[in-house]
């Protein structure tokens, strides 16, 4: 009887745990679940805003060579929510947009340079809710601003790592 009864315990045991296992397991593929979905509904609904011109220039550059995945001149903006960390620093709040716009290089036969056509735009908001990407989420579009589908994990969020420090802000107030 005394063998019996310990295999019943046993058995307990493992299926106690065998249980824990299975609610444990459920619980992080919920949770994986919602997170996926959140960030999808996050990134399904981004667009280019559209009074994205009456954001702050805050800086211009040129990168001329053709071959680098973000040729062009850029010009570079933000919203209201974002000017005050960017001029005093620290770390951005909720819905702090950037915007850049990059335009074609054009050398004319005399050596001055210019910007020519519209090339695309590239898009950062701040959202907590974007933990993959440094709770900023990122995106680009086409000249006519349609969305350009691109890996924001690779294509952009590993480059900015460089400027973690800043909360992934390459852009500097100069004053």
């Amino acid at each position: 009887m005394k063998k019996s009864s310990r295999n019943v315990k046993r058995l307990l045991v493992i299926s106690s745990n065998w249980h824990k296992l299975v609610v444990i397991f459920s619980v992080v593929a919920a949770l994986l679940f919602i997170s996926i979905s959140a960030y999808a509904q996050m990134k399904k609904g981004i667009s280019l805003p559209k009074e994205w011109r009456s954001y702050t220039h805050v800086k211009s550059m040129v990168i001329p060579d053709k071959s680098h995945g973000l040729y062009g001149f850029h010009h570079i903006y933000v919203n209201n929510t974002g000017l005050k960390t960017l001029i005093e620093g620290g770390e951005y709040p909720q819905r702090s947009i950037f915007v850049g716009v990059f335009y074609d290089v054009v050398t004319e036969k005399d050596g001055s340079i210019h910007q020519g056509k519209k090339l695309f735009y590239v898009l950062m908001i701040k959202d907590t809710r974007a933990k993959e990407t440094g709770g900023w989420i990122y995106a680009a579009f086409d000249k006519d601003g349609k969305h350009i589908e691109k890996d924001v994990k690779k294509e952009c969020y590993e480059c900015h790592t460089a400027a973690k420090d800043s909360d992934y802000v390459f852009s500097k107030f100069i004053k």
